[in-house]
């Protein structure tokens, strides 16, 4: 074989060769992706089984756990202030409302769920009632969104929530109708009351008093439900400014205390402040029998958002009613800040199967 030749097998191989690197390269991308890909499925089946688990067993302890001021009880452990903590042993023992220390508080604070689920709970006095709260705590709920957000007074606002709502064609005060909703190229009023917190964006001039609040803001400020106090407790800082006296700086106090020991009495939380207390100021420091429960991943992503209501009483027995859900989109961002439950129904988590 001649030099010439030797050349062009040799240039052949080295070809052959190249394809054949690049042909492995090719396979070995693709297996990682598959095995990625499969490894990403497995997760979000396991983050679901997770979720839905942590759902059942909340769900569970708020239909069978009685309340306390420090929120959801997870055992047959009962207070009784400075003679001590210790098992229910009658039904006169369940009249005692004193806080035991291993609640699941209900003011939004992240929690361990099972396996890699977290959640937080709510309830419904610790979030605005749009629907019965007076117009002067609206006004101070919009204010926090500066100058912008308070063009249309908060007298005005109600007004077109309440037209919004009833079944008649009758204005209030500035208020609008179906035609002028039409003739604003909105949606006609509903002409019911809010199915969720997110429908009061569709209420006129709503969407821009409360534009400084984001989707999950605005569903962890208000509620649509009957709400017409405010539970120190549980409430948002947002949400305690709204009430009579209460600053920016004052809210923040009330917030770092109720983390060590939870207000046992309205008058408790007004001396804590410094600030008479006022007729004018509905408290709360008792949890509502409805709420949310969010649930999420812990390496982050949608967060699920379920409205509760307990009916212990409902014909049929149901011990509690799951009203709506939202999707927001962004989970919380650390996983440090997530509380572990001191029950046993959190012990140990569902495997998924494939």
């Amino acid at each position: 074989m001649n030099r010439r030749a030797r050349g062009f097998v040799l240039v052949l191989v080295l070809a052959m060769l190249v394809v054949l690197s690049l042909l492995a390269g090719g396979i070995a991308a693709t297996t990682a992706r598959l095995a990625e890909q499969s490894q990403q499925r497995a997760q979000r089946m396991q983050d679901a089984v997770d979720m839905a688990s942590t759902r059942a067993t909340v769900l569970y302890l708020l239909g069978t756990q009685r309340m306390t001021l420090g929120g959801l009880t997870v055992d047959r452990l009962v207070s009784f202030g400075s003679d001590g903590v210790r098992e229910i042993q009658s039904n006169q023992d369940l009249e005692s409302s004193l806080p035991i220390g291993n609640e699941i508080a209900l003011d939004a604070r992240n929690y361990r769920g099972l396996g890699g689920a977290r959640f937080a709970l709510q309830d419904d006095y610790g979030l605005f009632g749009v629907n019965w709260n007076p117009p002067w705590m609206l006004e101070r709920l919009v204010a926090q969104g500066g100058k912008a957000a308070a063009a249309v007074p908060a007298e005005t606002l109600v007004n077109r929530l309440l037209d919004y709502q009833d079944k008649d064609d009758l204005y209030r005060l500035n208020s609008a109708e179906a035609a002028g909703y039409l003739r604003a190229g909105l949606r006609p009023p509903s002409n019911r009351p809010l199915a969720t917190p997110m429908e009061v964006l569709r209420v006129m001039g709503w969407a821009n008093a409360l534009g400084f609040l984001s989707p999950a803001e605005l569903s962890d400020t208000i509620t649509s439900d009957n709400v017409a106090v405010v539970n120190v407790n549980t409430a948002p800082a947002r949400v305690l400014r709204t009430i009579e006296g209460v600053d920016e700086d004052m809210a923040a106090r009330v917030v770092a205390f109720r983390k060590t020991q939870p207000f046992l009495t309205e008058v408790a939380f007004f001396e804590f402040l410094g600030l008479q207390k006022s007729a004018e100021a509905p408290i709360a420091v008792y949890p509502a029998t409805s709420g949310t429960l969010k649930l999420w991943p812990s390496q982050g992503g949608q967060v699920g958002l379920v409205h509760w209501t307990l009916t212990p009483i409902e014909n049929g027995g149901r011990p509690w009613r799951e009203d709506y859900e939202l999707i927001q989109s962004q989970a919380p961002a650390s996983d440090a800040v997530a509380y572990p439950v001191r029950s046993r129904l959190f012990a140990k988590p569902v495997a998924a199967q494939d």
